[in-house]
């Protein structure tokens, strides 16, 4: 299999699908291509920034950003950061999407997905194993299924201290 380049229209689609919350895998089905080289190209064309090296100090992730941008022949567009906002409300919404590990779960139980916890009782939440069908799932891993399904809906995501981060 040939290299295949990079038209100004395949990034363009690229940058919509990356966007659009599609993953790395997803954007290669859609371009026909390998997911290794999309992975690579997203980072290239500025499209997803590469980590910093640490060595690296004289050239920022931006700068190296910009000069894939203009190889490429796209414009250079910056977007307008919107600043968060502070306000009550605002900050009530956020307060709000954080809940306990059991909350999560009894989302889960109206969305018919039943669970049977098969760890210790006395574990820590975080260690805590589930029976989800046929699969042992950790309490993470859970809080994962919880969001995408939040997501699909057009819901905020569910925070729970010790596991969010």
């Amino acid at each position: 299999m040939g290299v295949q380049e990079w038209s100004a229209n395949d990034i363009n689609k690229a940058r919509s699908y990356f966007l659009n919350g599609f993953t790395v895998k997803e954007i290669a089905r859609e371009l026909g291509r390998t997911t290794s080289a999309t992975n690579k190209a997203l980072s290239r064309f500025g499209i997803r920034f590469k980590k910093s090296n640490r060595n690296n100090t004289e050239r920022n992730d931006n700068e190296i950003a910009t000069q894939s941008k203009e190889k490429a022949g796209l414009s250079i567009v910056t977007p307008s950061l919107v600043a968060p906002s502070f306000a009550p409300e605002a900050l009530r919404k956020e307060f709000e999407n954080w809940v306990s590990f059991w909350r999560v779960c009894e989302y889960l139980g109206e969305q018919n997905i039943c669970l049977y916890e098969v760890s210790s009782p006395n574990a820590e939440v975080e260690y805590r194993q589930f029976r989800v069908g046929a699969q042992i799932l950790s309490a993470r891993q859970l809080l994962m299924l919880a969001n995408k399904i939040r997501n699909e809906n057009n819901m905020r995501a569910f925070f729970v201290k010790g596991l969010s981060w």
